[in-house]
């Protein structure tokens, strides 16, 4: 088996700012795709400005664009709007992430690079798609997380929904999808041989992580009073250790948890109805105070022989450290005016058969 990029050879024109959009299309230049960022001196990227910085530009921007070309101009001038319609016809790709109509405005619309190019995939970005009342409101991922209900699914014990630390809907409905749209566009024009356009919304592409809790209220089950894999279940769970780490207990199924059973010397734990482990049927008090009598390294050392899904909460820079992180090559390094950054890799590996 030898690796491949699987996009090599492809070209994209990437109009894209801020997470979402750069993100996606750095995960494509690691497959392989040469990318082409385009930006407006009236309007750069505003990720330029973040702190930290390397030489006045954020460490976030380099992260996500230092794989890709530059070319910064004014396209709204003709001198340098025909400079881009002669890299339009070269590319295979054009990604944005303006609102609806925004390209029109530049003589950029999917009609008009079809003339440029009629082989053009055509990708626009935006918070709630091409349609529909919101689609020219503005957002970012908590209006994303709030209109699709997954806050509601996020709250602390009195109620209030709490933001994540994180930002999920940019990048599970954004960036990824921005990888899948763009793979399977090229498919598409490929079997077609024809233009696509695609209107990808993060709002429509976010709503699927709700799929536990859209599952439950179709069997008007309440997903309100039993979020199964929110803290429901002792089994499923987050416990501070010794040394005030913390330790993720995924024992979901049965098979896991009486294997944990095992692991901590408690067959009377053991069962085979997972409504024994509710909290609150079960005594969660018992595991807090077991956990507390190790480490959290001392559990991962113990728990290394059995089949229990228990997992160290690692810290961000203990990411980088792990030896899975760097068995699967997550991250590789690139210079940056005489800096070294860490940049994601390519987000799958693809094989070809010898």
């Amino acid at each position: 088996m030898k690796e491949i990029q699987p996009l090599n050879g492809i070209k994209i024109i990437d109009f894209t700012r801020l997470l979402p959009g750069p993100l996606g299309t750095h995960l494509l230049s690691q497959l392989g795709a040469e990318v082409t960022k385009v930006e407006s001196p009236k309007r750069m990227d505003y990720t330029r400005f973040y702190q930290p910085q390397i030489n006045g530009v954020s460490t976030l921007f380099h992260s996500l664009n230092c794989t890709k070309k530059q070319l910064i101009v004014d396209y709204e001038t003709p001198e340098a709007y025909q400079q881009l319609v002669e890299e339009i016809k070269k590319t295979d790709v054009l990604i944005e992430q303006f609102r609806p109509g925004t390209m029109a405005v530049f003589n950029l619309s999917f009609e008009k690079v079809k003339e440029i190019n009629p082989n053009i995939v055509y990708i626009s970005v935006t918070g709630y798609g091409q349609t529909g009342e919101k689609k020219d409101e503005a957002g970012h991922d908590l209006n994303y997380l709030a209109a699709t209900g997954l806050l509601s699914l996020n709250k602390d014990e009195n109620g209030k929904p709490v933001i994540p630390g994180f930002q999920v809907a940019d990048i599970a409905g954004g960036a990824y999808m921005i990888v899948s749209a763009c793979t399977s566009g090229l498919l598409a024009q490929k079997i077609h041989q024809k233009a696509q356009y695609i209107d990808l919304s993060i709002f429509d592409a976010t709503i699927s992580l709700g799929a536990i809790a859209h599952g439950m209220l179709q069997g008007s089950a309440d997903y309100h009073k039993t979020p199964i894999l929110s803290g429901f279940m002792v089994n499923y769970n987050v416990y501070e250790c010794a040394d005030s780490k913390w330790i993720a207990l995924a024992a979901f199924e049965m098979k896991f948890w009486n294997s944990f059973c095992e692991l901590v010397d408690q067959p009377l734990w053991k069962t085979s109805h997972s409504d024994d482990l509710i909290s609150g049927v079960f005594d969660k008090k018992k595991l807090e105070q077991l956990f507390k009598t190790k480490t959290r390294d001392e559990w991962v050392a113990l728990s290394s022989n059995y089949d229990v899904c228990l997992s160290p909460v690692l810290e961000m820079q203990e990411v980088y450290d792990q030896k899975q992180t760097k068995d699967r090559a997550i991250f590789k390094e690139a210079e940056v005016d005489g800096e070294t950054l860490k940049i994601y890799d390519k987000p799958y590996k693809t094989y070809i058969s010898l």
